[in-house]
């Protein structure tokens, strides 16, 4: 776009500085799309995050959007997110746009759209402050008059509960709720062609109306959320961006689900995305295998709402044993385990040694006012079944709703004096902790109609559960504080517009920014916000009837879901009676209660007849884990890491190098089994600041091996590995058993001022000038020699070689040393010892300009042997 501000040279001059020197605004994660694709493709759309990087960099929502996106034929997508709070004063002094893209460094006017990723309510609080730093204005009637203004939409997970955005004059311009990736794609593609046509922005959003879940939040039309009715057909996560996060890299999501057939009546995620829907067991191990070859898996997390409802559950494990060396397992449901008992042991098979669950109520009578179907029975058998396993640790999530008693409190304190005998008794050291937060009444939910508590009402419930706990030896964590809750209580069913403005107001006042936490000082001042503009906390959490709920703001978009049955299940909840689910299960008959959320008779029947099976037994399974991991042997391999890899997590190169083998010789994805290691990773999981020789160690299944080393010896094949890596590095082959470390060349634009540094080490030398030409690290050939009458000073010109002594040697961090001056800068090159450290080097031994500088340093390794053909280092 034309008179777009791009701050490229920007961030070359600050990046040291910023958080993680700037490692989250790089941009160039694998499977990003390569920088001349911004020039190729004439629509561009921003996709941000109102949190941080290091918080939703590997959240599915934003990986798989960039997916689609950049797969419709002419949209360039970029990503952005919320600054780090100590990045913050560096953008300020800038005059930088929060929005800014990670891979163009495009502000916003270099974006036709921006698409804010809305994940939960609190979010909402950053909203004014992301756009009002980047220079947008916050008002839509101006943003739609001016030219230099993105078209900006908003979407994700809290969607359906930003009602307090809506207005005359709000602060987006559209809303959409779904998940759809059709409607993804849709949207997109008529933004890009109003753009092309010309269309002015009020016009592009007028087509966009089409979209079912799209809606304008200054005049508001009844639509149907954007639903997938065949999971099988949906685009699944398999080409997406690999975040330089180093605890997720190598892992990615399986969605297995979508939706929930349970009534929980606290839930939204089980009302807002019904109906249930599973992907079958085979579709899921073919997406599986794309998926680890093209992001370079070895680890997978199952992405649902409860994993172990999936009828398939035992089909897809058998599946995706041999293929991925971890597979991850998030929330499960008590009752199920309950019924099936042994599936903690298959569980325990593949080291899953956390177990999650929602426990929910304190008690039997607050468990059937949230509608959980979990008897004490039930939960009793299946905690017996966890402590058996001797899992490492249970993770037990409880809800205060305000209405607990002094006899759910007595009840709770039975169960926790029951839950340490059977502890006891299994004679397991399973770490126990419990966790709790106040319960939001969400729209859209039976629970919408219900008054929802002030804070200080739930205090003593808190307080009361958490001691409890304590005092039976297990441990409390508090999920979410009571400001988190108030504020997100008055926002998902705010249904004035004049709630949203104040709290742009409150934004205002106090600058703040919402990470992780809401403290009281914000609460307050949206309080008082509120009450200047003549609303009332206890009015805005006041419930509502039936007939009511049909003016709320939020009653415009259809989830599909009867409002009589969900004012049939309030009523049940107040009566503190339940029903059973409509998920068919072995040791029960379901049926169908007509909530409204199915499409179809054959929706209905793929649920109710929903039957878990399991064609082989704990002993068979075990055996297929055990002959997995036994055949996983470890492969060294030569490379050279090229500069994409200055800074990263060297694990990240592993990765890449792992992902091209794959994608060039699809016939290995299957033996691949992991990273494992390389020269220059420490395992302390810090950036790696050496680029050059590496040996990196991958883990393969045995029987790939024949087919990695052919590969290998074949150099047309090597270049197509090469040509994946895509610059990340170079395959140079199997390394020789004897390969090692044998030098490093670095090139500094700062003077060497390492003497001191020299000694802090304790490594005794003489410092001797010399004719010897120092290595160029670019070009590895000899630079050209100075002559002796340029050495003005020793500490400023001339080449200097420091012999140390024998005891220096001994301490194992430097073999050689030669320096030499390079007008301001200088070259070195060094044999390290096995102490070497290459960040503590460059942080100490140069004069540098700012405290950080020393990330501008290059550093090139070489080995002492390049193996000329493919020789056996296969341990």
């Amino acid at each position: 776009m034309r008179g777009a501000r791009n701050f490229s040279d920007w961030y070359e001059r600050v990046y040291p500085d910023l958080h993680h020197h700037g490692l989250w605004l790089r941009g160039g994660e694998i499977n990003t799309l390569p920088p001349e694709e911004l020039a190729r493709r004439d629509f561009r759309v921003l996709f941000a995050r109102l949190s941080t990087y290091y918080d939703t960099g590997y959240s599915f929502t934003h990986q798989i959007l960039y997916q689609i996106a950049s797969r419709v034929p002419g949209v360039y997508p970029d990503l952005a997110y919320l600054p780090p709070r100590s990045d913050e004063a560096i953008f300020a002094a800038g005059g930088i746009p929060w929005l800014i893209g990670t891979q163009s460094k495009l502000g916003p006017d270099g974006f036709d759209l921006v698409g804010f990723s809305n994940s939960i309510v609190q979010e909402l609080a950053n909203l004014p402050t992301v756009l009002a730093a980047s220079g947008i204005p916050l008002s839509k009637r101006e943003r739609l008059r001016r030219p230099d203004a993105p078209l900006l939409v908003l979407g994700g997970a809290n969607a359906l509960y930003t009602s307090a955005l809506w207005s005359d004059d709000p602060l987006v311009d559209g809303i959409f709720v779904g998940e759809s990736d059709a409607a993804i794609r849709r949207l997109l593609e008529i933004c890009r062609d109003g753009k092309r046509t010309g269309l002015e922005k009020g016009a592009i959003l007028e087509r966009l109306q089409e979209i079912g879940g799209f809606l304008e939040p200054d005049r508001p039309r009844r639509t149907s959320k954007a639903l997938v009715w065949d999971l099988n057909a949906c685009e699944p996560i398999e080409r997406a961006p690999v975040p330089y996060i180093e605890d997720e890299l190598g892992s990615s999501h399986l969605q297995i689900s979508e939706g929930c057939p349970c009534f929980c009546s606290f839930c939204a995620e089980s009302w807002d995305r019904k109906p249930y829907r599973e992907r079958t067991p085979e579709v899921l191990a073919r997406q599986a295998l794309a998926a680890k070859s093209a992001m370079g898996l070895d680890s997978i997390d199952l992405y649902s709402f409860n994993f172990n409802m999936h009828s398939g559950f035992y089909r897809v494990l058998w599946d995706l044993v041999p293929l991925f060396r971890g597979i991850g397992l998030k929330s499960q449901r008590f009752d199920l385990l309950a019924h099936d008992p042994q599936m903690v042991e298959f569980q325990h098979a593949i080291e899953k040694a956390s177990i999650t669950c929602g426990l929910e109520g304190v008690s039997p009578r607050m468990r059937r006012y949230l509608h959980k179907n979990l008897e004490d029975g039930d939960l009793h058998a299946s905690l017996e079944a966890i402590f058996r396993s001797n899992a490492r640790q249970l993770k037990v999530f409880l809800i205060a709703t305000g209405l607990e008693e002094e006899q759910d409190l007595v009840a709770f304190e039975d169960l926790l004096e029951h839950l340490a005998e059977i502890r006891g008794a299994a004679r397991s050291g399973t770490r126990v902790i419990f966790s709790i937060m106040p319960l939001v009444r969400f729209p859209w939910t039976p629970l919408e109609f219900e008054d929802a508590p002030p804070a200080l009402a739930l205090e003593p419930i808190l307080s009361g559960v958490a001691r409890r706990v304590r005092r039976a030896g297990f441990e409390f964590r508090e999920a979410a504080q009571l400001p988190d809750y108030w504020v997100s209580q008055i926002l998902v069913r705010a249904a004035d517009p004049r709630v949203g403005r104040a709290l742009v107001d409150a934004v205002r006042e106090t600058g703040f920014v919402y990470r992780g936490e809401i403290p009281e000082s914000f609460r307050a001042a949206f309080e008082n916000a509120l009450s200047r503009a003549g609303l009332l906390p206890a009015a805005l959490l006041a419930g509502h009837t039936l007939g009511e709920r049909a003016e709320k703001p939020w009653a415009a978009i259809d989830t599909r879901v009867k409002s009589e049955f969900l004012w049939a299940e309030v009523e049940r909840a107040r009566a503190y009676k339940e029903m059973d689910y409509c998920l068919g299960r072995s040791w029960t008959r379901a049926k169908c209660f007509h909530c409204g959320g199915c499409p179809s008779k054959e929706h209905v029947r793929d649920i109710v007849l929903a039957r878990q099976g399991r064609d082989y037994g704990l002993p068979e399974f075990r055996e297929r884990v055990r002959a997995a991991r036994e055949s996983q042997v470890s492969v060294r391999l030569l490379v050279e890491v090229g500069e994409k890899g200055h800074g990263v997590p060297r694990k990240m190169v592993g990765v890449s190098l792992a992902r091209a083998i794959m994608l060039a010789e699809p016939e290995l994805a299957e033996s691949y089994r992991g990273y494992a290691g390389s020269r220059w990773d420490d395992g302390s999981r810090r950036p790696v600041w050496i680029v050059g020789q590496d040996a990196i160690t991958l883990l393969w299944r045995r029987q790939g091996l024949p087919a990695l080393e052919a590969m290998l010896g074949d150099p047309a094949r090597v270049v197509r590995v090469d040509a994946e890596l895509s610059g990340w590095a170079r395959v140079l082959g199997l390394a020789p058993e004897d390969w090692e470390l044998g030098e490093i060349a670095i090139d500094s634009p700062f003077p060497w001022k390492g003497d001191p540094y020299l000694v802090s080490l304790r490594l005794s030398h003489t410092k001797r000038r010399t004719l010897e030409r120092v290595r160029d690290p670019a070009t590895a050939e000899p630079a050209r020699p100075r002559t002796w009458s340029a050495c003005a000073t020793p500490d400023m010109e001339g080449a200097y070689r420091y012999d140390l002594a024998p005891a220096a040697i001994r301490r194992g961090i430097l073999r050689t040393l030669t320096v030499e001056s390079r007008g301001a800068g200088s070259r070195i090159t060094l044999a390290p010892g096995p102490k070497f450290e290459v960040a503590g080097f460059l942080q100490n031994a140069f004069a540098l300009p700012g405290r950080h500088d020393w990330v501008r340093i290059r550093a090139v390794a070489s080995g002492r042997t390049i193996p000329t053909r493919p020789e056996p280092s296969v341990r």
